[in-house]
């Protein structure tokens, strides 16, 4: 499942003018001219399609902490004007872009000069950023060796040309850790610098009749930790959501899944709060859902 994939709409709202991030957050904690944290973490998600989530902050009473956006690879100076916007309200954009080539185009170098282009517009947005390209490949069907050799083409671009730029890979979670060896972290992790780890993970009980609960910690914070540990890459929930009988069954979930999370060293949790290619409500549309998610982004720590 490619949970937005297609959310490829430009932002609404006027233009914002820039803040530049600080050296640190409101815990206190340093944070990097890329946007990560050496303590705690950011709260916040997607909303709508890339819309203004002045409404979802308002509803809750706090800005969000990060914000995941989902972009073409023409649209640009649409996610620049987003992340711009993100930026003056001291929130993290979180943003994934469709590659404008194949994946063996692009490590061939023909994707270089957009890709460039794509961090040199982001450098002026006054705040950090973190970029993905090509989010959730498991579920594309490709070559997952040209993928990897795409990421390890762009990355060292993207980076050299904008230091407010965290270089992101956003994977699927479940495939790597208990499916197919050919998508173990080892297998498709590309031998260069990537400033943030994205993990896509859905609790799937109550979605199409399901009854059985996912196991975050053991199946994928303990194994994640390892990995970060060991290659230095920190990591955060990129996409994550609830059902509306999980959270009639489990009003805690949430708060769980968020704590485990910082626990295990996590430092972004981003929620799927829309309806858009979703074949459950993952929406914070109820009370139960909206005050579980109010309670963990009122403690959480933002940029300065």
């Amino acid at each position: 499942m490619s949970l937005g994939m297609a959310l490829f709409l430009a932002v609404t709202g006027p233009p914002a003018t820039s803040n530049a991030a600080a050296a640190t957050m409101t815990n206190g904690c340093a944070v990097s001219a890329r946007g990560l944290p050496s303590c705690g973490a950011y709260v916040g998600g997607a909303y709508g399609g890339n819309a203004d989530v002045s409404p979802w902050e308002k509803s809750i009473g706090k800005a969000i902490g990060v914000h995941r956006t989902y972009w073409s690879s023409g649209s640009v100076a649409s996610a620049v004007k987003s992340a711009t916007a993100d930026a003056a309200k001291h929130r993290v954009p979180w943003m994934s872009f469709k590659a404008p080539y194949s994946w063996a185009d692009m490590a061939a170098g023909k994707g270089d000069a957009w890709a460039k282009d794509l961090a040199t517009r982001m450098k002026a947005t006054g705040g950090p950023v973190w970029v993905a390209v090509d989010h959730e490949p498991e579920n594309d069907g490709g070559d997952i060796q040209k993928w990897k050799a795409m990421q390890a083409r762009i990355a060292p671009i993207m980076r050299a040309a904008a230091p407010n730029l965290g270089f992101s890979i956003i994977l699927m979670g479940y495939h790597e850790f208990q499916g197919d060896k050919k998508y173990a972290m080892s297998a498709i992790w590309p031998k260069t610098t990537v400033d943030v780890a994205g993990f896509d993970i859905y609790e799937k009980y109550g979605h199409l009749g399901r009854t059985e609960w996912k196991d975050f910690v053991n199946n994928y914070y303990v194994p994640i930790q390892a990995w970060s540990k060991t290659t230095g890459v920190k990591w955060g929930l990129a996409e994550t959501g609830y059902s509306d009988a999980a959270a009639a069954k489990n009003p805690s979930w949430m708060k769980n899944t968020y704590n485990n999370m910082v626990s295990y060293g996590g430092i972004a949790f981003s929620y799927f709060n829309t309806k858009l290619n979703s074949t459950t409500n993952w929406t914070l549309n109820s009370t139960t859902k909206l005050s579980a998610f109010t309670a963990i982004n009122k403690s959480a720590p933002m940029l300065r």
